[in-house]
């Protein structure tokens, strides 16, 4: 099983790697605070063990709706099978862990169906981890108070 690794995971011989982006329900800044990013991105980690996915990136976009990642998605899996395990593990376990989160989606979708997705090789992959840097707010908070 590989391990989940957001940092310092070594350039493979092959690209599988994609870049995706999910955007939330209605566009709702439901990334504001610590906790919902800390319980998605938890989510995400557990979803990529599971099933073997390697998250090379993951931000939160500085709108506070939207999450980007780089995810080496193994052969086995279509990019749209990975995006389902992604997004519909992250849903559950907000609702879940987060109940207030059900007065705002009331139908229990929080991931709307926009989504994008980018191959990377390794001519763009220094372009597009950059890109999710200077997206991450988790980042410029982090950099604000140090």
């Amino acid at each position: 099983m590989s391990s989940v690794s957001l940092e310092g995971i070594k350039t493979d011989a092959r690209y599988n790697w994609q870049h995706l982006y999910f955007v939330s329900k209605k566009r709702y800044k439901v990334f504001r605070q610590e906790r919902t990013r800390e319980v998605c991105r938890k989510a995400f980690e557990e979803s990529a063990v599971r099933f073997g996915f390697r998250i090379r990136e993951l931000g939160f976009g500085e709108d506070f709706a939207h999450v980007h990642m780089i995810v080496d998605i193994p052969s086995r899996f279509s990019v749209q099978q990975t995006i389902q395990i992604l997004k519909s593990h992250s849903a559950s376990m907000i609702f879940t862990e987060m109940p207030n989160f059900q007065k705002r989606y009331p139908d229990r979708e929080f991931w709307s169906g926009w989504r994008y997705n980018g191959s990377i090789g390794p001519m763009t992959e220094k372009t597009v981890r950059s890109y999710i840097r200077r997206q991450d707010v988790s980042q410029r908070m982090l950099s604000e108070f140090s």
